[in-house]
């Protein structure tokens, strides 16, 4: 049997002797948990509140006194159940970021994100590459809404195997429709105790982490567990509003073995070499990426109009059999400012069908948006399967104009690139392709451009203020430019790097491109 009393257990500050005696601790000590709360709600904190824990250890009690002890305007309350078929479209974490909390209130998590990879992993103990996976993406997001400014707070409600008998006394065996009641501890199948405690004590191994800690309450005693998680929650929410980063009074959970987290210069940092002239290779070189782009190429009209008629319904094809298979597809075009994004954003629609995309122009966020993590607006946009999502300017605006412009202060521009590269590598993992295009021009031809959108009609409105001011600070942006491409070049979403001084050219490098990802895609090389 599993030993829980390593893992030190949250203790109550409160004794108590009978029922009467624990509602007077209850109606005095809930105006501290109140207040707290109100002051995070003031102060703009997320809260991520996860509750799980064994079966009929209480949690369904808990999240209901926890709502009543609370004001429950700035909680959203959600129970874990099956996805839908919508949800099971998109990637793991996507439902978990759709009911992410804006800042100041609490999203209260039954059984949350840890259910369904600790049951995949219970009924399927050989699958132990996607398990790792799974513990991977769980201790990157909670890390990345943790230093965010969150609070991520994980309570398991514990009940050794006699307390669990005794509980079960006089109520009814859970049956198939109960499944939305299930956390951490399955209904299915015919896995003991120690088995069961044992994944259990793995997950807390794997996920724990000082600023996302595992917190274990002893559910054996209903009243007292009561006690225990509000006055938990009172002295965290102290120690979050006074920004300490430790919790000296609290009995942390303390866990064997060494949970594997990612490397501070950011996950999946590995690149990758691709075809010459449409990007770049990371070999140490003390080349910017920018200077490695050949900007002299151009293509002749005639030239360009027949691999346009090629690619038109090669294209068309093609991303009708990446739908068919389920495939989704992200392209993300970022460049200088008049370096032709939406024109071959324009060429690339023509030759696919209206239904199969999206395409998405990227601008400041709204209020809503900046209420949750910058990453959160696209996550909610992340496409179904088989459907294609075109950026026009992404997530990418965190290490540019927010790095360049001061919307963001350094440390969360730094850790970006980390964000960055797990958010892409969760899609790619959900069978969803990433091509992310840079198109360069040379400040001249972007200044003739600039002239020219002056004296056109159609194009005067793409012409701003901005974009004046933008210039004055080329050297600003180039840096931040190659930055992000050496840092976020990686296996899974290279980055390609388009010489746009020549429109027609620069157009067909992306269709192309392009059709090369759908060709590979088909054949299974990707």
């Amino acid at each position: 049997m599993i030993d829980f009393t390593k893992p030190v257990r949250v203790a109550t500050k409160a004794t108590f002797s009978g029922r009467s005696q624990y509602e007077s601790i209850v109606k005095r000590d809930r105006t501290d948990l109140l207040i707290r709360q109100l002051q995070i709600h003031e102060q703009k904190s997320p809260v991520y509140l996860l509750i799980s824990g064994s079966q009929t250890s209480g949690y369904a009690r808990i999240i209901n006194h926890l709502n009543e002890w609370m004001d429950a305007r700035f909680i959203q309350t959600h129970v874990h159940q099956p996805d839908t078929d919508e949800e099971h479209q998109r990637p793991f974490f996507w439902k978990y970021w759709r009911q992410s909390p804006p800042k100041g209130e609490i999203g209260l998590f039954l059984g949350g994100w840890y259910t369904d990879p600790y049951l995949d992993r219970l009924i399927e103990p050989r699958d132990e590459e996607h398990f790792q996976h799974q513990m991977q993406e769980i201790r990157e997001t909670e890390r990345l809404w943790a230093e965010d400014g969150a609070l991520v707070v994980k309570i398991w409600l514990h009940l050794d195997q006699d307390d669990k008998r005794r509980n079960k006394q006089g109520k009814r065996n859970n049956r198939p429709h109960d499944t939305w009641q299930v956390t951490m501890d399955d209904w299915r199948g015919d896995h003991s105790y120690e088995e069961k405690m044992a994944l259990v004590h793995r997950v807390f191994s794997e996920t724990h982490h000082p600023d996302t800690p595992w917190f274990i309450v002893d559910a054996s005693d209903s009243m007292l567990c009561n006690l225990t998680v509000m006055h938990l929650l009172t002295d965290l929410f102290e120690y979050h509003l006074q920004k300490k980063p430790a919790r000296p009074s609290l009995q942390r959970v303390r866990v064997d073995g060494k949970a594997p987290h990612a490397d501070e210069a950011g996950t999946m940092q590995r690149h990758k070499k691709i075809d010459p002239g449409n990007s770049f290779e990371t070999d140490g070189a003390s080349t910017p990426p920018l200077n490695t782009i050949d900007l002299s190429k151009s293509l002749s009209r005639s030239r360009y109009e027949e691999k346009m008629k090629h690619l038109w319904e090669s294209l068309y094809l093609k991303s009708w059999e990446s739908y068919d298979r389920g495939q989704s597809l992200v392209i993300v075009f970022e460049g200088s400012d008049a370096a032709g994004k939406g024109g071959a954003i324009r060429r690339l629609t023509r030759c696919m069908d209206a239904r199969l995309y999206r395409v998405i122009q990227t601008a400041a966020p709204t209020a809503l948006e900046h209420a949750h993590h910058y990453l959160w607006r696209f996550w909610m946009q992340i496409p179904q399967q088989g459907k294609i999502t075109i950026y026009d300017r992404s997530w990418y605006g965190r290490v540019l104009v927010e790095r360049v412009e001061g919307f963001a202060d350094p440390a969360e521009w730094q850790r970006a690139y980390r964000e960055i590269n797990e958010f892409e590598r969760q899609l790619c993992r959900s069978n969803t392709r990433i091509l992310k295009f840079w198109l360069q021009i040379s400040p001249e031809e972007q200044l003739k451009r600039f002239r020219k959108r002056e004296k056109t009609p159609y194009k005067e409105f793409k012409l701003t203020d901005e974009d004046w001011r933008n210039r004055e600070k080329l050297d600003h942006y180039e840096a931040a430019v190659n930055d992000m491409i050496r840092k976020t070049n990686t296996d899974v979403a290279p980055w390609h790097l388009i010489s746009a001084e020549n429109k027609r050219h620069a157009r067909i490098q992306v269709l192309e491109t392009v059709e090369k990802a759908l060709t590979e895609l088909a054949s299974g090389c990707a």
